[in-house]
């Protein structure tokens, strides 16, 4: 068990990788328990079956495609013997999916809000497709579950304190400033994405 933790941090791709993941899991934590109760509120002012349904059906589906794309394109340069890659991989969807998460919240056009969920979705599932084999490019074979569980431990008990935090947020600034957080925090983890990719 100490060497499961301890490989983590002594692997900097490794521990990059895991502060990114909880960085992921915290912004979807959040974006998925609040996203509805936003689309309820003015100026959209949607029932709680459409908030419910719009919230997340654009953003999974351009997902499904996201991910095909992530994999076979991350599968294709790790054959050409730069796993590097993936992991900028990581950093630019979530890059590329942070400007939606801002326009999530801020903007009155539901078109919009529309095309930027299903945008943030497209775009984060380059970091999904990635998650585990960037995190096993770095870690010994004999830890890949040990390591594996240190991450999804992190990632998730981060995660856990998003509905809280935007909560709290909501009820001093509103949500679109916590929408605002949320995006700041996967241009940070996206940049240490394309940085760890070089240590």
């Amino acid at each position: 068990l100490v060497e499961g933790f301890t490989i983590i941090f002594r692997t900097p791709t490794a521990a990059l990788v895991t502060i990114g993941f909880a960085g992921l899991i915290f912004v979807l934590t959040g974006y998925l328990t609040w996203m509805p109760t936003y689309l309820q509120e003015a100026p959209f002012n949607m029932t709680s079956a459409a908030a419910g349904w719009h919230s997340m059906f654009y953003t999974h589906f351009a997902a499904f495609f996201g991910v095909l794309l992530a994999g076979k394109l991350s599968d294709y340069v790790g054959a050409k013997g730069n796993p590097a890659l993936r992991t900028a991989m990581q950093g630019i969807g979530l890059l590329v999916a942070a400007p939606c998460i801002y326009y999530m919240g801020h903007s009155s056009s539901v078109v919009i809000v529309f095309g930027a969920l299903a945008l943030f979705g497209f775009a984060r599932a380059f970091f999904d497709a990635n998650t585990y084999v960037v995190l096993y490019d770095v870690v010994p074979t004999k830890y890949h579950s040990s390591a594996s569980g240190v991450m999804i431990l992190i990632g998730f008990g981060t995660g856990a304190l998003a509905p809280y935090i935007l909560g709290i947020i909501k009820e001093t600034s509103g949500l679109s400033l916590g929408f605002t957080i949320l995006a700041a925090i996967w241009v940070t983890c996206g940049v240490l994405m394309i940085l760890g990719g070089k240590l």
